[in-house]
């Protein structure tokens, strides 16, 4: 097996899992929308939706540098799917499933699951953290660069995350849910794939 049979073997599952997560959060978006009349709207579940989408997007993205490998073995493999399998558990879990006949209260919804989205969202920036220090290690000269970059970003993702965990009010909800939103957002908008003509 060569290593762009290997890449495609292995990136095939997670390609897969983030796909069914992408589109999981299609269906809900869907049926929000279905039934806009019974449902109050609140804007920090929706800002926070967008911003998992952006990190299951980043994810595919990430692909092209985890499993450009020669050789995986099974414990690493489960190491290099703990970040994907987080953002897909997010992803599913960000939206509601359905919307009862009753109506729906997305400030409800949010407050209940807020908690669990930090938690989750925390392991998978830990995770993912030491997952690009691992992939970086190899190309000295990337190391100071992406500490620096994860260094500036790190105190507004914590302070985000902190914020929606103590959920005093409104307003401090979505001042954190637009925090972690920024960092997801700018860390991921200068992703470059490239491939040699």
């Amino acid at each position: 097996m060569n290593q762009s049979d290997l890449f495609s073997y292995l990136s095939a599952f997670v390609t897969i899992v983030l796909a069914i997560a992408i589109t999981d959060m299609i269906q809900s978006t869907h049926r929000l929308i279905r039934a806009r009349r019974r449902i109050k709207w609140d804007m920090a579940p929706l800002i926070f939706a967008g911003a998992i989408a952006i990190a299951v997007l980043s994810e595919f993205f990430a692909l092209w540098d985890i499993f450009a490998v020669t050789k995986i073995t099974f414990p690493r493999l489960l190491w290099m799917l703990l970040v994907p399998t987080l953002v897909a558990l997010l992803a599913y879990s960000v939206l509601p499933d359905d919307v009862p006949q009753g109506g729906l209260d997305l400030r409800e919804f949010y407050t209940a699951e807020r908690r669990t989205w930090v938690v989750m969202f925390g392991l998978m920036a830990v995770f993912d953290i030491a997952r690009s220090v691992a992939l970086i290690s190899h190309r000295r000269d990337w190391v100071f660069e992406y500490a620096i970059f994860t260094s500036r970003l790190l105190p507004f993702t914590v302070a985000g995350l902190i914020l929606m965990w103590i959920g005093r009010s409104r307003r401090w909800d979505l001042a954190g849910v637009l925090l972690v939103a920024a960092v997801v957002t700018y860390g991921n908008m200068s992703w470059v794939i490239s491939a040699r003509p």
